[in-house]
């Protein structure tokens, strides 16, 4: 009996030995794990396309991932040594080396690999008009009173250095370059929301005020302005920093830009690394060149913001390094890495709801939208600011507000509670409603569309003339008719020129009177200085009589067609109009989920400002958005390029958005009553869009 038994364990035994001595092989039919895996992701959202990348590649290896959980730095590291959190992919080392070694984390946590390895970068930069001019490359040239005033923004006589929010590691850092560089007499950080500062700055550059700014790569910044050509890194000579060789758009070579190089790193709880071996060598082996995380950003701030356009470029870059990724995995031991192919495993968060009990001090996110939401000075201001901060004051709400650059980081934000409260253009949709509350609506509009200005001023018809004539139907006409002038002008002249002085015998000569003859006989219909005189030339002439009457009739019919297909054009004024034309509208909008749900598949932008550019140069048709938003910009950056047409359609109601279950909603609806009941709701809304019906 026991024989018979050890027949059948023994060679269980045996396999089992085998499989456990087998060097090297990490990977297993199916990973065993116990729960999803979690995993952290920065609270900017430049560094959320490497999480995706990372959520995505340990998903085709067979894992369960749970969605990405957005993290400030400090709080990543203090989960990750609890076990609350498994990994994280933007670690910034040696900026992050302090967090990593606090005593109760050294030894629970590890950095694992180079996603980018001394490539990620901080520094200044400077507009290359005023480099030039200035003969400026270093910062300490700002010591010199003429050349800080070139970039004095608010009258003080000192250079305005565009700089970093108040509590970021880079804002110390600023303030201690100027101490060390003895500029803090010529030269002052503005410091403020980083976001909403720097949008400005670039915009303003666009109109040719001069640039000075902090800035670092990866960061949508750099997608908006390229060193090299419109800026310049500045030199920064300070001690104890690494030089730069070889630096685009650097104003020396070699550089020091004042801050150390920083590689990107994944950062991960030890004891999960030890579990799971095979995605050590995943984060030990991927890496993601600073260019393309670059790129994606530049098209995330191009308006492809939304969670499932970062994950879809996440998805397109593995496809187009699908081998690069495996071939180094399969040399560190795990087998066909990628053999699962599993997309699924994703669990929703739970949402957190917001008590308001022991709570001082709220946190505004906001995205500029004017008029609802501007930035100037830093100071916020607009529609919505002004009717939160009546609110605020009415119920004895502490609150500060800071600025994100999509609708999708200021939800996101909302959900996990870096923030409490979201205003901006914020429409209630039912998506949304779902992860998060609204308060009451606090103003009810809809959507508009904008088209070009086309106008019919006398300025504008001599552009109108010129796009008719230089048309592709007209410019046909005029090449057939030409062609058609040279073959009558050749039989007439071969007809006539033996017997008619008319039409002299030698080529060039008698080529020259023929093509004269047909053109007046074709657009005077028979009356000219010049007549055929043979029976033949006769005839032919006859013909070409009558075909000036269906040439010219031709030649109308087209240019009138073209005037009335380019006057049909220009005139979209309701949704209806919209279909088989290119429209536009902003990412993440409400405006964005109409149209798709409606069949129209509109190019997405992230700013109506920069969707209005495509508009104007042509690539765009129209674009439809909060009516409010179009308005005021028609009115004021767009004035005479722009115009809104049509009545609105698609009713939209904004609110506040706050957590699930909130307990500050009741507060802030008691609120909203009041300044609707005391009449400052009404002061403001007029104050802004005039004595309108509400």
């Amino acid at each position: 009996m026991i024989s018979r038994q050890w027949n059948v364990i023994a060679p269980l035994i045996i396999m089992s030995l085998l499989v456990s001595l087998a060097p090297g092989v990490y990977a297993q039919e199916t990973p065993q794990q116990e729960e999803a895996i979690q995993v952290a992701r920065a609270s900017w959202d430049t560094g959320w396309f490497q999480t995706e990348v990372f959520r995505l590649l340990a998903e085709e290896m067979g894992y369960s991932m749970a969605p990405a959980q957005t993290m400030a730095v400090d709080e990543f590291y203090e989960k990750a040594a609890s076990g609350e959190v498994d990994f994280f992919v933007n670690g910034w080392f040696p900026l992050h080396r302090e967090l990593i070694q606090q005593p109760g984390r050294s030894d629970k946590i590890e950095a694992v690999g180079y996603e980018v390895e001394k490539g990620a970068i901080q520094g200044y930069l400077v507009d290359t008009k005023s480099a030039d001019s200035l003969g400026l490359e270093s910062l300490s040239q700002l010591s010199d009173p003429e050349i800080a005033r070139h970039f004095d923004r608010d009258g003080d006589g000192k250079a305005d250095l565009i700089g970093c929010n108040i509590g970021w590691a880079c804002h110390t850092r600023i303030n201690e370059h100027l101490s060390e560089l003895n500029l803090l007499e010529t030269t002052e950080q503005v410091y403020g929301d980083y976001n909403p500062m720097a949008r400005n700055a670039i915009e303003d550059l666009q109109t040719g005020k001069p640039l000075l700014m902090y800035t670092w790569t990866p960061n949508w910044t750099l997608g908006k302005v390229t060193p090299g050509s419109e800026v310049q890194w500045l030199h920064v000579p300070v001690s104890g920093r690494e030089q730069i060789d070889k630096l685009e758009g650097a104003s020396r070579s070699p550089i020091t830009l004042g801050f150390d190089l920083n590689d990107i790193r994944v950062v991960a709880n030890r004891e999960f690394l030890n579990r799971y071996p095979d995605l050590r060598a995943l984060f030990e082996n991927v890496r993601i060149p600073l260019e393309d995380i670059q790129e994606q950003n530049a098209a995330m701030a191009g308006g492809e913001g939304s969670i499932s356009d970062i994950r879809q470029h996440a998805r397109e870059w593995i496809d187009d390094h699908r081998d690069d990724l495996r071939n180094p995995l399969i040399d560190a031991g795990v087998e066909d890495p990628f053999e699962h192919l599993s997309r699924s495993g994703n669990s929703p968060l739970a949402d957190s709801g917001l008590s308001i009990d022991d709570q001082h001090h709220f946190r505004v996110v906001t995205q500029q939208v004017e008029p609802l939401v501007m930035y100037d000075d830093r100071t916020y201001g607009g529609f919505s600011i002004e009717v939160f901060d009546a609110i605020a004051k009415e119920i004895g709400l502490d609150y500060s507000i800071y600025s994100v650059n999509s609708i999708a980081k200021m939800l996101d934000d909302v959900k996990r509670g870096e923030a409490d409260i979201a205003t901006s253009a914020l429409g209630i949709t039912s998506e949304r409603e779902e992860m998060l509350e609204f308060s009451h609506p606090y103003y009810e509009t809809g959507l508009q569309i904008m088209v070009p200005n086309r106008g019919s001023s006398i300025s504008t018809i001599p552009m109108a003339i010129l796009s008719i004539i230089f048309s592709k139907e007209v410019m046909f006409i005029f090449i057939f008719f030409f062609g058609v002038l040279l073959i009558s002008a050749h039989i007439i002249w071969f007809w006539e020129r033996k017997h008619n002085d008319d039409f002299p015998s030698s080529y060039w000569s008698g080529l020259g009177v023929s093509i004269w003859w047909a053109a007046v006989t074709v657009t005077t219909v028979g009356y000219g200085d010049k007549t055929p005189t043979g029976i033949p030339g006769r005839i032919f002439g006859l013909i070409w009589i009558f075909a000036g009457y269906f040439a010219f009739s031709y030649f109308t019919a087209t240019v009138t067609s073209t005037v009335t297909l380019q006057e049909i054009e220009s005139k979209i004024q309701t949704a209806e109009d919209l279909y088989g034309h290119d429209v536009a509208t902003v990412s993440n909008s409400a405006a964005e989920y109409y149209l798709r749900g409606n069949g129209i598949r509109p190019s997405t932008y992230n700013t109506v400002s920069e969707a209005a550019e495509a508009l104007v140069e042509g690539s765009i048709e129209a674009i439809v958005y909060d009516a409010p938003v179009l308005q005021h910009y028609a009115s004021e950056e767009g004035y005479g390029d722009v115009m809104v047409t049509g009545q609105l359609f698609q009713q939209q109601s904004y609110g506040f958005a706050l957590p699930k279950d909130s307990e500050l909603r009741k507060e802030i609806n008691l609120g909203y009553l009041k300044i609707l009941e005391n009449g400052e709701y009404q002061r403001i809304r007029n104050r802004w869009f005039g004595n309108e019906a509400r």
